[in-house]
């Protein structure tokens, strides 16, 4: 009977750890909210991949409880998909799993883009990140931001910029140009990666003559053949990635 006692005893302290240890532990799924006023105007174009560092955000809250960020999931599914258009983000989640982020999600009132898709949004999923706002206290951590300039090239920043420096080093020894030039670089690529366009614009020197028109134009005509970036299912046709060039007398700097 003793015996007995005791194993069960063990068996009630294994159950209630093993239950106490999953219940703190197993689901490590949590959601960051990153908010800025649903009805505040925007001053430049916001979209999901520039939402951080080109227009900020207020406030910023952790979820953590399973039961809020499963039921936000839920309310992501099954929504009327619409036409694939620029709307102003004003919210962006992110989902993770442990410190993986799994997820991104961006909306204002009335449009999601998500999964690289754009969906309709509506009040429940709109009252419900309010109510989740309520909640939680809005944190007071170190924030991260998203890589922009460079990092979307497949190969890495240093490799694009030696790349186009090589480039320009061709042009410009084809013509013996032995000048300084500073180039100032906007891309626009679809989701997949490819260049759909390219600008490229001559920042020094300020009078320039047909040789530097020249080294921009056909950088320009490189880059749009030849340049591909890392897929991003977030990208739309306003995303630009900018990037400068400098080169100086036959030489790369």
């Amino acid at each position: 009977m003793t015996n007995n006692f005791f194993t069960m005893k063990k068996l009630l302290i294994f159950y209630f750890l093993f239950a106490f240890w999953g219940t703190n532990h197993a689901r490590t799924d949590s959601l960051m909210i990153r908010y800025c006023d649903w009805n505040r105007e925007t001053i430049h174009i916001s979209t999901c991949s520039n939402f951080e560092w080109m227009n900020g955000y207020e406030k910023e809250y952790v979820v953590y409880l399973p039961y809020h960020v499963d039921s936000l999931k839920a309310m992501l599914t099954n929504l009327q998909v619409k036409e694939d258009e620029y709307f102003p983000v004003r919210c962006k989640l992110y989902f993770f799993n442990s410190d993986t982020i799994k997820q991104k999600v961006c909306m204002n009132r009335t449009s999601i883009a998500m999964n690289g898709k754009t969906y309709a949004n509506n009040d429940s999923i709109i009252n419900y990140i309010n109510d989740l706002m309520l909640k939680y206290s809005p944190c007071d951590t170190e924030r991260f931001f998203p890589d922009n300039i460079g990092a979307d090239y497949i190969e890495g920043n240093d490799s694009l910029y030696n790349l186009l420096l090589e480039r320009v080093n061709e042009i410009a020894c084809a013509m013996d140009y032995k000048r300084t030039i500073i180039l100032r670089i906007k891309c626009w690529a679809n989701k997949s990666g490819k260049t759909t366009d390219a600008e490229v614009s001559i920042v020094k020197p300020q009078k320039y003559a047909k040789n530097e028109k020249k080294i921009a134009r056909q950088l320009k005509d490189y880059i749009k053949k030849n340049i591909y970036w890392k897929k991003d299912i977030d990208r739309s046709k306003y995303d630009i990635i900018y990037f400068p060039i400098r080169y100086s007398g036959g030489k790369k700097m």
